[in-house]
């Protein structure tokens, strides 16, 4: 008997992202289908949300403004969603975000 188990080892380093790639990887195509991907950060500024906006335009990103102005949303719809891809783009967006004032990085979802 053990007296102490071991946790499963995070595929991604972010709980709530191996918790989304978990269901993702339960729809059809799995982890390894491109899906629709959408990316959400938020700033203090319409510029600090203008240079959010040109640097993920130029990553390759679809990307418009909130509504209030101040943050993005980005999508894509031609990657895998996948541990490796995952961990990659939110190293990214975390920062991208750090870059402008009172910038976050709001985490993402993606089609079923």
């Amino acid at each position: 008997m053990r007296l102490f188990s071991r946790k499963p080892k995070s595929k991604t380093g972010h709980p709530g992202d191996d918790q989304l790639l978990g269901i993702i990887a339960t729809l059809a195509g799995g982890t390894a289908a491109p899906r629709e991907w959408i990316h959400y950060l938020y700033c203090e500024t319409d510029d600090g949300a203008g240079l959010l906006e040109a640097a993920a335009s130029r990553a390759g990103w679809d990307v418009h403004r909130t509504a209030a102005g101040a943050g993005i949303v980005a999508s894509r719809a031609d990657l895998a969603v996948n541990a490796e891809t995952v961990r990659v783009q939110r190293e990214y967006f975390e920062a991208l975000a750090s870059q402008v004032p009172g910038g976050e990085y709001d985490g993402w979802e993606a089609a079923a």
